[in-house]
């Protein structure tokens, strides 16, 4: 399919208050069901053609999707840019396109959804992003995975590191010092490392993408009602 070749690296690099400590974790909102907004759906030569509704009556842009026993429709080392994510899905093209991560991420479409990840302390917030060629009065594709990797590469602070027990902390080491040997450059690698651990490293070994899936009850507990709460599962590369 034809399309112009999105890059993510367009996006100003200065983090705004959507990628702050504050808004990523995850703080209380509206205990209601989350305001849905009219979306293009569905998008000339697009993915999102939903045959069922999940909990909340939101469904999930089949590109983002965990598949049981298929992993997702995308392959995605997160530890790599969200441009060297490679969709396969079969009306799909082979790169992601400006078309394609302009795409609602769910339908209805959603102002914010929230990821949660078992392997991970922080609960992520997705809005829209400000300035970004993806960008609309909802969240998208683009959005999901560009907060999603920018949200991985924020730094741990030695309370939350403190916080992980001994046998896990060496894990999460391990894993950042095989991340920034893997850098070719050597200027950069000293860099990566110069930056210490990652949130990605939390992942460990289990980095690649293996989509959302919904979470039934939401988060009560912390005002996020059905249908707003996805959970991320990861695999091995």
């Amino acid at each position: 399919m034809p399309g112009k070749h999105v890059h993510f690296a367009d996006v100003p690099s200065t983090p705004s208050s959507t990628f702050s400590n504050s808004t990523l974790t995850s703080s209380p909102g509206p205990a209601t069901p989350p305001q849905v907004l009219r979306s293009p759906l569905p998008v000339k030569g697009g993915l999102h053609a939903p045959s069922q509704y999940l909990p909340g009556g939101v469904s999930l842009n089949p590109i983002l999707a965990h598949q049981l026993g298929n992993g997702t429709s995308m392959s995605w080392n997160m530890s790599e840019p969200a441009e060297s994510a490679r969709p396969h899905l079969g009306s799909a093209p082979s790169r992601l396109t400006d078309a394609l991560v302009r795409e609602p991420a769910t339908h209805p479409a959603l102002p914010s959804l929230a990821i949660s990840c078992a392997y991970l302390p922080w609960t992520i917030i997705v809005i829209p992003t400000p300035g970004a060629a993806w960008s609309a009065p909802y969240v998208t594709v683009g959005d999901v995975l560009h907060t999603l990797y920018r949200t991985l590469r924020l730094g741990v602070t030695q309370h939350e590191l403190g916080a992980v027990e001994p046998a896990l902390r060496e894990r999460i080491h391990a894993s950042y010092v095989s991340r920034y040997r893997r850098v070719a450059q050597p200027a950069e690698r000293e860099s990566e490392k110069v930056k210490f651990i990652k949130r990605v490293d939390y992942l460990c070994d289990r980095t690649a993408f293996s989509g959302l899936s919904p979470v039934p009850g939401g988060i009560p507990a912390k005002g996020m009602a059905p249908g707003s709460v996805w959970a991320l599962q990861v695999t091995k590369p």
